[in-house]
Parts: structure tokens; C-alpha cells; sequence
């Protein structure tokens, strides 16, 4: 018989085992390699002093842009608006948790939500006859979405009041939007201070739980005198079945604006943003095509927005995520940070989330045996698959939502943005999150003049190119070109940030005040 040493045999069955274990372990990429390095369609001609149009893979040059959620209707399609985006909805649910430890309530679409969302439509036309324009300033809440789709059912126009404390600064902003109804929470507004345009005739004020036992609507009626009603949430739905006043809800295509966003421009002029049906309908469909749908929004899902409801970025998410009829689950607090422990106890599948809270996530510094981890699960990266997760904070986490760009409430001008080293994140950064929480994230360019998204990278886009800040393709419902600026030429693919598409509140081409240039992989990247 064969004389083999018994070492030569363990070293052969070891080397036998993993290869083995390698073939049977192998796995291909989540997306061809090739897809990546060719994220864009691009214009064959051009115009002088700017790039050539750059358009989605999915929308092709010869194809029209998204423009709705295209809603059978007998024989025909239609886009739809926000009313068929609540009928979408009712699929899911809607809860809340107010602090670590509290259980989720959940609120009934049909049981609860469908009737108090008319009686406050009837409420508000009982205290403002003829209502047209409703001031929100309200943290993510049950009133807050109530308030929202209850004014886009009767047609009333939602005004997103941006959240700053300075009171001056809200006054500037009340004074340009002119509503005539303002609801608001308890305790938020100095109304010492606040100075009320003429159009305001009804203050509503949302009372938390544990401060019921305070007199608001007294400290109020001394303060603003009595040419404007003051009323709390529960005298708005104190009577849900019984309103006095009932107002006919329109029938038909709502051609009124539906939001109106008030944010400070570059030159330091508070300018409003104003976003039809149409608008929103078109960036909620292009969330839901332009991530595949085994990744995309699903009726399974429990989405939490921990960014503010205020900004439009996080309610087009919020939109979609209805539309997909999956279920959203508010947090008491909304914040820069998140309080994990509360997180944990919603168990969230979906997250929307602003970039600088997931700062925090960054922060975190890695012992000797989770580096070991860490490194093997970007190397899983780098192959082009998803690891697990590095940190086992939320099980079932598997997709992050997350934008960059001007708050309604900032003014950003190129030195702000060069000087921002917070508020965005490098291809480096979102690599190290996808190996930390094991999601996929989907990073967007953002601006107050568009619904949504200008550009996002792709889902399956692990690609580590180091200190960029690359945003991906310019999203299907958009078409985009960059032009001259100072030393930068759009013939060379840089240069100033031009985007026109449906969900744009202008028509025609529209400054982003975003300085950047165009990858050869298509894929937008600022460079400041």
C-alpha cells in the first residue's frame, strides 16, 4: 500500500475541504459589473457651454419621462393624485411609539384615519369659510399626515413651514406663504415674539398627553387677541361623526397646488416652492421603478422616517412608501441623533434617515475582533454582495434611505456646502455603513425646488471610490446638464447643475446651485 504521511493527508483534505467550500459558497455579484460603469443615457449632440443631456437608464431618449403612478381607469391609465395615494395606503398601517418602551399604536385606515381625515377637512371650513391655504408646523405625527391629506382631499393647499426656532425667521415665512389656518404644537412658537400676517384666522394647537394639565388655549387668546379663533386638536375631533359644517369633497383631476415649501435662497430671499398633484405623483412613481421591486417598497415592510415630515425629500419617501401599502411608524422624537433602543423596539425594515444622523453610526470605533469582521464584510463589498451586518443593532434592516442637499431652512451658498464636512457622505462613508448595519443605501441630491430626488446612486451600487461625494444617475423622472461656471466647462462634463422633469416646481430648466461633473459611469458627483 501507499506510504503517504498522515501530515500530507490532513493538509490535502483541509486544501480539499475549501476548495469545496469556496465552489459551493460562490455567489455572483448582486448586479453585473458592466451596469455600473454604465448608469446614464447620454445625449449624442450637445449645446455650447454645457454637457450633453444626461437621462435613467430606464428612461431612454426615445421614451417620455415618468410622469405618474399610471392608474387603471376602464380601458385608459391615469397619474393620480394624493387622494389615490391614501386609497393606496390602506394596505398598511400607520402607528406611532412615543418613547423607549411604549408600544406601537396602530391607527385604521378605514376605521379611524378615513373619517377623522373629512371631519378635519369640515373642521377647519367650519372655522375658516372657504379655507384655501393651511400653515403645518408639526413634528412627524398623526396630525401632521391627517392635516396633510385631509387639505389635499378638499383641495386646500398644505404649506410645509420650515422648522426654525428663531422666531423672526418664521415670521419672514409666514408673511410670504400667507395661510389662513396655522396648526401647530404646544409650547414650539414664542407668540410674544411671532409676528402674524393678516391672512392667519384660526390657530390650532396639538396638545401632547403629558402636558394636557397646561392652559395653552388661554396663554394663546391672551397673546393674539380676538380677531383670530384659537382652538385645540380636540375640539377638532371631539365630534368626528357629527361636524357642523360638511364640505362637498371635488371630484375629478385636482389641478391645484397641493404643497408649498417656503426655504431661503442663496441670496438670502425666502422664496416659495410650489408642487401640484401632478409634481408629487410623478417623484413618488419614479421611487417606486427605479428601485427593482425585490428591493423596493413592499406591503411586508415597517418604514420609519426619522427624518422631519417637513422636508419634501422625506415626504416623497413617506408618499411612496404609502403607495407600496407598506406600514410607517412615526418616532416621538425626530432629531439629527436616534435613539437606537427605541429603534430596536420598532424593528424597522425601511429607514429614512438624513445623512448627518447617520454620522453617529461613523462614529463608532471598532474593537480588535469586530476590525477582523469589518474588513471581511467590505471585502464581501468590494466582490460586489451584501455582508451581514457588522453591528447587529436592527435584524431585519435592509434598506436606508438618505439625502443631501438644502434644507428649506438653510441658506447654502458654495462656501457653506465647501465647508459642510458633516452634512454629506463620501463613497468611502456609505461603503462603511453598508458593512456596519448590513443595508443597502440609497444616497440622493436633494433641493427645495424638486419633488424628491435629483439624482440617487443605485441599490446595488457597494463601489468604494474613496473622499467623493458621488449621488449616482439623475432619476427617471428628470433629465439634467451641466454649464459653464467660472473655470469649470460643461463641454469637459463639469460644471453648474441644471435639472427639468415633472417634479420640478418651475417649468423648463432650473438651477440647482450644485457644482459638479458628470463620471464616465454616469454618475453625478459634487464638487462643491
Amino acid at each position: 500500500m501507499w506510504n503517504i504521511p498522515p501530515l500530507t493527508i490532513s493538509l490535502t483534505g483541509i486544501l480539499f475541504l475549501i476548495l469545496v467550500y469556496r465552489l459551493v459558497r460562490q455567489r455572483y455579484p448582486d448586479i453585473h459589473p458592466f451596469a455600473l460603469y454604465h448608469q446614464s443615457y447620454i445625449a449624442p449632440v450637445r449645446n455650447s457651454e454645457e454637457s450633453a443631456v444626461y437621462r435613467s437608464t430606464l428612461t431612454p431618449f426615445t421614451y417620455p419621462l415618468i410622469s405618474g403612478l399610471n392608474i387603471r381607469e376602464g380601458h385608459s391609465f391615469r397619474d393620480g393624485d394624493l387622494r389615490d395615494i391614501w386609497n393606496f395606503a390602506k394596505k398598511g398601517k400607520l402607528g406611532f411609539v412615543n418613547k423607549k418602551g411604549d408600544p406601537i399604536l396602530y391607527h385604521d385606515y378605514d376605521i379611524e384615519l378615513t373619517p377623522l381625515l373629512h371631519t378635519v377637512a369640515s373642521r377647519f371650513n367650519e372655522y375658516v369659510p372657504g379655507i384655501k391655504k393651511i400653515g403645518i408646523y408639526l413634528p412627524n405625527s398623526i396630525e401632521n399626515v391627517v392635516t396633510s391629506f385631509a387639505a389635499a382631499h378638499y383641495s386646500m393647499e398644505t404649506v410645509l413651514l420650515p422648522l426654525v426656532s428663531d422666531m423672526g425667521e418664521m415670521s419672514r415665512y409666514l408673511e410670504i406663504s400667507q395661510p389662513e389656518l396655522l396648526i401647530f404644537e404646544a409650547g414650539v412658537l414664542d407668540f410674544t415674539q411671532l409676528s402674524l400676517p393678516e391672512s392667519i384666522q384660526c390657530l390650532i394647537i396639538v396638545v401632547p398627553s403629558i402636558q394636557d394639565h397646561l392652559e395653552w388655549k388661554d396663554q394663546l387668546d391672551e397673546n393674539v387677541g380676538s380677531s383670530i379663533s384659537v382652538r385645540t386638536w380636540e375640539d377638532v375631533v371631539s365630534s368626528v361623526s357629527h361636524p357642523k359644517t360638511v364640505v362637498d369633497a371635488p371630484e375629478g383631476a385636482l389641478t391645484e397646488p397641493a404643497i408649498i415649501v417656503p426655504y431661503t435662497a442663496t441670496n438670502g430671499k425666502i422664496e416659495l416652492a410650489t408642487f401640484s398633484h401632478r409634481n408629487i405623483v410623478s417623484a413618488v412613481a419614479t421611487q417606486l421603478r427605479v428601485v427593482p421591486k425585490s428591493e423596493s417598497f413592499k406591503s411586508t415592510d415597517i418604514v420609519i422616517p426619522l427624518d422631519s415630515l417637513q422636508n419634501m425629500y422625506t415626504r416623497i419617501m413617506f408618499f411612496s412608501a404609502l403607495t407600496a401599502g407598506a406600514t410607517v411608524v412615526f418616532c416621538g422624537t425626530t432629531s439629527e441623533g436616534f435613539d437606537v433602543d427605541t429603534l430596536q423596539t420598532i424593528n424597522p425594515t425601511i429607514m429614512i434617515v438624513s445623512s448627518k444622523s447617520l454620522h453617529h453610526v461613523l462614529n463608532y470605533t471598532p474593537g480588535p475582533l469586530t476590525n477582523l469582521r469589518l474588513k471581511r464584510a467590505q471585502g464581501i463589498l468590494a466582490s460586489g454582495n451584501l455582508p451581514w451586518p457588522v453591528l447587529r443593532l436592527f435584524p431585519k434592516l435592509r434598506l436606508i434611505y438618505t439625502h443631501y442637499g438644502q434644507l428649506p431652512w438653510q441658506r447654502q451658498t458654495k462656501s457653506s456646502r465647501a465647508n459642510d464636512k458633516t452634512g454629506s457622505l463620501t463613497s468611502a462613508q456609505l461603503s462603511l455603513l453598508r458593512a456596519l448595519l448590513g443595508a443597502r443605501v440609497v444616497y440622493a441630491l436633494t433641493n427645495p425646488r424638486i419633488a424628491g430626488p435629483i439624482c440617487q446612486t443605485h441599490i446595488y451600487d457597494y463601489r468604494n471610490l474613496g473622499a467623493v461625494r458621488v449621488f449616482g444617475p439623475v432619476v427617471p423622472a428628470l433629465e439634467a446638464v451641466v454649464k459653464d461656471i467660472e473655470h469649470l466647462k460643461g463641454g469637459d462634463r463639469q460644471g453648474h447643475l441644471f435639472v427639468r422633469g415633472l417634479p420640478t416646481a418651475d417649468r423648463g430648466w432650473i438651477t440647482t446651485n450644485i457644482v459638479g461633473e458628470w463620471g464616465d459611469d454616469g454618475c453625478f458627483r459634487e464638487l462643491y
